[in-house]
């Protein structure tokens, strides 16, 4: 009930609003149905003083004609527009399109009849009875008197409906308090009996508790023996248990320094990779690139000491010859490859753009390279090890993914370099991947992660059969360089 009568509550107030909007409603119809009356006025004494002036009557002048079209034409833009009137009513813009559209069209005629009254009195003897613009201005006086006429029929049957609603509408609020004061009465009549119902079932709820209280002494006594076994209890347990987190606690240190010490194994096997590289890249490059260089001499100094007569020992000799430069060459690419030594010479970003361009010449592959400059922003010990990502990563395509585009995208963002490899090759599962000994998972991938994790990375893989393969990796720079 108390819901019905909030709900009747707010649908009278909704009401009332309404009927504060039709009363509004009212009075803007009736303010300009008074000033359509007046431009009607002033308009019939504007088309009476000009015919007086046009028919030689000398109290009649343009300044009187004016005098009353004016302000018919300003009642007009009142109505439309809004404003203040000449009877100092205070009107709102007219938003009624239909409205709107006939009040326009009375404005337009009365400055029409204005432009053509004023046209007569400066010609008035050819602008007399039966004259042209005679018969216009009669044509238009009756046409603007026809259609205010019209307006304000329209109006007043707007305000004829408009007073219909709102009778209605006040009988609708004084129906609905009617049933609020109604229901209101009913209300607290029913409350009336049920306090009555209410004070008699505490008075025997207060005899049930007041035989409830005794027993609940009893039961008290027993609560505090349980509760201090119980507390007994507890306090083992929380012994117990401050115990195995002291454990679980010294077993995080001890993993967390486990963790470290791998990160360092870890490290020092790269570098001791490195080293390791270098020394074969030396030791291939020295001796048997050198080895290869005399070789060659030798085959060359024998090639000059064959006679004329010899020639298929000749073409032996410069195929043989072709073929060792063809090794010298595979040499010194194996050379580069385990000990870049761009990397000291160029820097970081041109040993990554060789490193593509290398990559580059394998047939039926489209490459692209965006390779910003990172050479400042990381320290030299971390060159190499983002080559090594790099290069592995271009290895691994080189290998199994047959792709036809392959894209390397190296760019900062804020205070993170973000280097992409990704191909549109044959991809791989990553679920089975994931599954130790799986064929696809090899130590290639564990040895980019690892990499990254050891300059303070995020190594990130995405990879789908026949989709392709992007390999994702950020670096802080913060914690490398300027």
């Amino acid at each position: 009930m108390p819901t019905t009568v909030f709900l009747i509550g707010i649908f009278s107030i909704i009401l009332l609003l309404w009927v504060d909007r039709i009363s509004e409603k009212l009075r803007t119809d009736s303010d300009i149905v008074d000033a359509i009356m007046d431009v009607q006025i002033h308009t019939a004494t504007a088309h009476l003083w000009l015919e007086h002036a046009v028919g030689g009557d000398t109290e009649a002048d343009a300044e009187k004609v004016i005098a009353d079209l004016d302000p018919a034409i300003n009642l007009v833009d009142v109505t439309l527009k809004g404003g203040k009137s000449e009877h100092n009513w205070i009107s709102e813009p007219l938003e009624d399109p239909e409205l709107r559209a006939r009040a326009e069209a009375i404005k337009s005629l009365l400055v029409k009849f204005k432009m053509i009254g004023l046209a007569r009195l400066q010609d008035p003897e050819k602008s007399g009875i039966g004259s042209v613009s005679h018969h216009q201005s009669d044509t238009l006086f009756k046409e603007i008197l026809s259609k205010a006429r019209n307006l304000e029929d329209v109006i007043e049957r707007d305000e004829a409906r408009n007073r219909e609603k709102y009778r209605l509408l006040f009988l609708g609020i004084l129906v609905s308090w009617v049933f609020i004061v109604v229901a209101a009465t009913a209300g607290l009549w029913s409350r009336e009996r049920q306090r009555k119902s209410a004070e008699e079932a505490l008075r025997k709820a207060h005899e049930q508790l007041l035989s409830q209280a005794e027993e609940l002494t009893g039961h008290r006594e027993h609560l505090a023996k349980l509760v201090e076994k119980r507390t007994a209890e507890l306090t083992t347990a929380n012994e117990l248990l401050r115990v195995e987190i002291t454990e679980r606690r010294q077993t995080e240190e001890t993993l967390k320094e486990t963790e470290q010490q791998i990160r360092l194994l870890s490290s020092r096997l790269i570098t001791a990779q490195e080293m390791e590289r270098k020394r074969i890249s030396m030791e291939l490059h020295d001796e048997l690139g050198q080895a290869l260089s005399v070789t060659k001499l030798r085959i060359r100094a024998i090639e000059k000491g064959l006679s004329e007569g010899q020639p298929e020992i000749r073409e032996e000799c410069e195929a043989l010859l072709g073929y060792m430069d063809h090794v010298i060459e595979d040499v010194r690419r194996l050379s580069l490859a385990l000990s870049p030594t761009i990397l000291e010479d160029l820097g970081l970003t041109s040993a990554l753009r060789w490193l593509v361009s290398s990559f580059a010449i394998i047939p039926a592959t489209i490459l692209t390279a965006d390779i910003a400059e990172i050479d400042h922003l990381f320290p030299r010990s971390h060159w190499i090890t983002i080559y090594r990502v790099i290069q592995e990563a271009l290895t691994n395509i080189g290998k199994h993914a047959e792709a036809e585009h392959v894209s390397v995208v190296v760019r900062r963002h804020d205070d993170t370099v973000i280097f992409s490899v990704e191909d549109n090759g044959k991809g791989f599962d990553l679920k089975q991947a994931s599954v130790k000994n799986a064929p696809e998972k090899g130590l290639g991938l564990a040895t980019m992660t690892e990499r990254v994790r050891m300059m303070d990375g995020v190594f990130d893989l995405w990879s789908q059969t026949g989709k392709g393969t992007r390999i994702t990796f950020s670096i802080p720079v913060g914690k490398g360089g300027a």
